[in-house]
């Protein structure tokens, strides 16, 4: 059983307080962007699932293999005579992993199709702390 002998000294408290605020700032100093190498593999197993060129109705059921979760989505752009066009539907894919006590890893997946094949990947990687 502990017994509580009463308030903690004041040094005690300021260095309990300097090792919260430094365990606070590891933690945060994790959060943001990710490295190129860590984009890089998240490609490497995106693409060797779902290759360039592959049909692109195939897409979805593939990247849920890999923990993905997608929607679909549409852009408009600004064609050459001043024209607001709409793209294809393209794919935004989405895959949340906890790491730390409040991080979170983010990969984020952009997939574009042309005449129903899967042509460019676009991959993000970032952490969000809270």
């Amino acid at each position: 059983m502990i017994r509580s002998r009463g308030p903690l000294p004041q040094h005690a408290t300021r260095v309990a307080r300097r090792i919260s605020a430094g365990a606070l700032f590891v933690a945060l100093g994790a959060c943001g962007y990710a490295g190129s190498d860590e984009i890089d593999a998240e490609s490497a197993a995106i693409l060797a699932r779902t290759p360039v060129g592959s049909a692109f109705k195939d897409v979805p059921a593939e990247m849920g293999a890999l923990g993905f979760s997608c929607t679909a989505g549409r852009r408009q752009f600004t064609d050459a005579k001043g024209a607001a066009r709409e793209t294809e539907p393209h794919l935004v894919c989405e895959r949340e992993t906890r790491e730390w006590l409040i991080c979170t890893r983010r990969a984020r997946a952009i997939l574009i199709p042309l005449n129903g094949r899967l042509s460019n990947v676009l991959v993000n990687v970032g952490r969000f702390c809270t």
